[in-house]
């Protein structure tokens, strides 16, 4: 899926998505993969400037608190949010 179409789909505030899509979006915008801890994914931004983002990931699909907390974080709204 690509990357416009994935976070539209955040955008509409859905109550769960595909943990791989939020992690391609996460990439996208410039942080990564700094470690796991048992079942906790934890994301640093690429230069270092923001706190580190936990995300529990149990299964395949992501809960819509995390979504919207990284929507929040990403700025997306404003990013890619209707005009």
């Amino acid at each position: 899926m690509k990357i416009e179409k994935i976070i539209q789909k955040m955008l509409a505030r859905p109550k769960e998505i595909a943990y791989k899509d939020v992690k391609k979006v996460l990439e996208h915008e410039g942080w990564i993969l700094d470690r796991v801890k048992g079942s906790h994914h934890i994301y640093v931004k690429k230069d270092g400037t923001l706190y580190p983002l936990v995300l529990p990931v149990h299964g395949k699909m992501l809960k819509a608190h995390y979504i919207r907390e990284i929507v929040e974080l990403l700025e997306l709204e404003e990013k890619y949010g209707e005009k």
